[in-house]
């Protein structure tokens, strides 16, 4: 999904800073543009990867009632549920906020054409939680997923896998946006990162119960 939706980068950047070609009076002027805005989304999304690595493994606490700030009682009680970061909970808090960005481009995306500043965020934000979950736990779920058996093997055939789904999605994109529009396309993206999350907790579910 994250290789695939590289090729709707163009488009989102288009609808916030105008068409490219129209504005770019030669090709290196054309390229220089879309290295600056790409630049833009890179930067945006790369702290993805260290919030990964300085969350993963610890223990986090969701308090339901709110405490004072001068209380000394924060952790342990029945209202606070303490949760291990573990791989598999990363991924599915990846996915469901990648779903719920795509779901609200696609739903405000003429308002948000309107929004540049906005709607560069909120897509940049979707390659941030692509990083923080299925762009680096998958590089670590093979390791608490499969046996040492079949490990390598079967970690190859998931690596061909991924890579099989996104050259199909990059090459449906183009004709599927121009015939059903971008936010449709958004909305779909939405949908299959929805699916993702589904997945993971269905197959990976035992890794997922990090809630203690």
């Amino acid at each position: 999904l994250s290789t695939a939706t590289l090729f709707f980068e163009p488009l989102v950047l288009e609808a916030a800073f105008g068409s490219h070609s129209a504005n770019a009076t030669d090709g290196y002027e054309l390229l220089e543009t879309t290295v600056r805005d790409s630049l833009v989304i890179s930067l945006l999304s790369l702290p993805g990867y260290f919030v990964t690595v300085f969350l993963i493994g610890r223990r986090t606490c969701v308090c339901r009632s709110i405490r004072s700030s001068s209380s000394s009682t924060r952790c342990g009680s029945a209202s606070c549920f303490p949760c291990e970061q573990t791989p598999v909970y990363i991924q599915m808090q990846g996915f469901f906020c990648m779903s719920l960005l795509y779901i609200i481009i696609g739903i405000f995306w003429d308002s948000l054409s309107d929004i540049q500043w906005l709607l560069l965020v909120l897509y940049a934000g979707t390659f941030f939680f692509a990083n923080y979950g299925p762009n680096t736990i998958t590089f670590l779920l093979p390791s608490v997923t499969y046996s040492e058996e079949c490990r390598s093997t079967l970690n190859g055939i998931s690596a061909a896998a991924g890579k099989v789904g996104a050259l199909v999605g990059a090459s449906v994109f183009e004709p599927a946006a121009d015939m059903w529009g971008e936010n449709v396309i958004m909305m779909c993206c939405g949908c299959v990162s929805l699916l993702a999350f589904l997945l993971t907790k269905v197959c990976l579910g035992r890794g997922g119960s990090c809630c203690r």
